[in-house]
């Protein structure tokens, strides 16, 4: 069988779910995760009222998140500035279904807006 491997792939094979997923952003401090982070490109993201995540993909990034006992983030790029926000990996969301696809909803208002050196500075104040 020939899997094409876009990133975001969900099958189910001989009745066994298989969701293949990548991770974006690794933030490693030392000999330890410290975060993970899923990176969205949206156009004119501040015209947005909610960022969105395939279900199957929120829930995985999840499970990482919990396994390795770090933060989860959702970072949206619109090509000027980075919209982070921060995901309790332990809280359940409700998916909705948006053109036959299940999504999460991430409010716009949860993110900061940072610049690409605030962006930077983030991870270094937050971790380093």
């Amino acid at each position: 069988m020939l899997i094409n491997f876009s990133f975001d792939v969900q099958l189910t094979i001989n009745g066994v779910k298989l969701n293949i997923f990548d991770i974006d952003l690794v933030i490693e401090v030392g000999k330890r995760i410290e975060a993970i982070a899923e990176l969205k490109r949206y156009y004119n993201a501040s015209s947005y009222k909610y960022f969105e995540i395939p279900a199957h993909e929120y829930v995985g990034y999840k499970k990482v998140a919990k396994c390795l006992k770090c933060d989860l983030y959702l970072v949206v790029f619109d090509g000027y500035f980075y919209y982070l926000a921060e995901i309790d990996r332990f809280r359940k969301e409700d998916p909705i279904t948006r053109n036959g696809k299940k999504v999460i909803r991430i409010p716009r208002e949860k993110a900061i807006v940072l610049t690409e050196s605030e962006f930077q500075q983030f991870w270094i104040d937050k971790y380093g």
